[in-house]
């Protein structure tokens, strides 16, 4: 399981650096395409080249980087995607990120070998002719074998989810992407599984619901605005929380009030598939990649002829959603009148509360799986906080949960995101909340660093 999510978390993390990308396909797509907002081949010629060739080749070059560690591999990975994107095959973003990867792991390899045997004056030359030829030869084999192999494989994939896709049977999906989601799958979810796939229904549909599995923010509206129905406190922390779920497309918001009633998991996946059912009915979809799931960008990507379609999914997801909720919290005993336990509500130990602003409070971090949603939120809030208090000087940042800087005073992160870091870290740098969107919290946390007393 761990190599499961550290192999995702890889490929994950190289389609976010790149995910301006894939919108950009999108929205080109969405406006120029013949049914789009306004109609033009040439500029809509600009997508298809961008996700035909740039795309593919960025993703190879970042996936070779990354395992080896050098640009040099990155380089291979390039040069790799490059013979099997001159080929008559249609190799992908899977199989660039897959080339890339492989490239980037023969490089590492085989530069020990050239710093172990070279001359240090001849190094760099052998260190250049080796690449060089590596690299044409890897563009041989990316030609004649990976390509044609690569296609194979990605058509079988492919032709598996437009079959499901097309015998109305992509809902049953979401009895995994809902769940996963919660236990903060959801990038590994969207970005690693469900983007790729949902780029190449595009080219040959025009859109791809697979966007709206993970990216729908309908579901975990409902639960929260079900929870803001029924509970008499914390009604502004629910409140924020549906906004930022909805316009920002923080999907992260609403785990902890899920994962402290697991039975709200079965609203999530009623709703997921409700909606997913109606954009199926509606022949409704989006047209690039939706990252983060705001609503806003949702409804731009879905085009002129789909945007009803994609606003009433949203809409049934959120009511079906709703309505479930709602009766599970009924269900609660009075004493179980707010979603989190009172003993579940002390974010730090007594002994965190101890920290003072003497303690040379330099640098806080905030932290979540892909440090570019919640933490992002978390650490702009709290920066705003500290300018008003006067300790603007304070350095906040925000960082996935496999990024965390060296030199860091305080980690502000989710319990179910402490297990995913680094063991070793002194749990006194820990300061850890149930959500990101809790006023209390960065008012403790501002008093915390400000050196005043809790």
């Amino acid at each position: 399981m761990k190599l499961l999510r550290k192999t995702g978390k890889f490929y994950t993390d190289i389609i976010i650096s790149n995910i301006g990308i894939f919108i950009f396909i999108g929205i080109l797509s969405s406006v120029f395409q013949s049914r789009g907002w306004i109609p033009n081949e040439e500029m809509y010629a600009v997508s298809q080249l961008t996700y035909k060739y740039l795309l593919p080749s960025l993703l190879a070059y970042e996936a070779g980087k990354r395992s080896s560690g050098t640009t040099g591999g990155g380089a291979l990975g390039l040069m790799t995607a490059a013979g099997v994107l001159a080929g008559e095959n249609d190799g992908g973003i899977l199989g660039a990120l897959l080339l890339g990867t492989l490239a980037g792991i023969l490089w590492k390899k085989e530069e020990r070998i050239f710093e172990r045997n070279a001359s240090p004056g001849l190094q760099m030359l052998t260190r250049n002719l080796g690449l060089a030829f590596t690299g044409l030869a890897a563009a041989f084999v990316g030609y004649g074998l990976f390509g044609p192999a690569l296609s194979c494989v990605e058509n079988v994939l492919y032709r598996g989810v437009d079959c499901l896709t097309g015998r109305g049977l992509t809902a049953f999906l979401c009895v995994i992407v809902e769940p996963a989601k919660v236990f903060f799958l959801n990038n590994i979810v969207n970005h690693g599984i469900l983007i790729p796939l949902g780029m190449n229904q595009v080219q040959e549909a025009g859109e791809s619901v697979l966007f709206l599995l993970e990216a729908n923010p309908g579901p975990g509206l409902g639960v929260l605005l079900a929870l803001l129905w029924a509970g008499k406190r914390k009604r502004g922390e629910y409140l924020a929380a549906a906004v930022a779920e909805t316009a920002g497309g923080l999907h992260e918001v609403y785990f902890p009030y899920v994962l402290s009633d697991l039975r709200l998991l079965l609203p999530l996946i009623a709703g997921g598939a409700a909606g997913t059912v109606c954009f199926g009915v509606w022949n409704a979809g989006v047209q690039g990649a939706v990252s983060p799931g705001s609503v806003f960008l949702i409804l731009l990507l879905s085009g002129r002829e789909n945007m009803a379609g994609v606003a009433g999914g949203i809409l049934v997801s959120a009511a079906v959603s709703f309505a479930i909720s709602l009766l599970i919290l009924k269900k609660r005993s009075p004493e179980a009148e707010n979603t989190v336990p009172e003993e579940k509500r002390e974010v730090m130990e007594p002994e965190k509360t101890e920290l003072k602003k003497t303690e040379s409070i330099q640098k806080i971090v905030f932290v979540c799986d892909a440090g570019v949603g919640s933490s992002a939120m978390g650490a702009a809030i709290l920066r705003r906080l500290l300018r008003q208090r006067g300790t603007g000087e304070i350095t906040v940042e925000a960082c996935a949960s496999d990024m965390l800087p060296d030199e860091t005073d305080l980690i502000v992160c989710q319990k179910e995101i402490r297990r995913l870091l680094p063991d070793g870290i002194p749990e006194e740098k820990f300061y850890l909340v149930e959500s990101f969107v809790d006023p209390a919290e960065y008012d403790k946390l501002v008093s915390l660093v400000s050196g005043e007393t809790l």
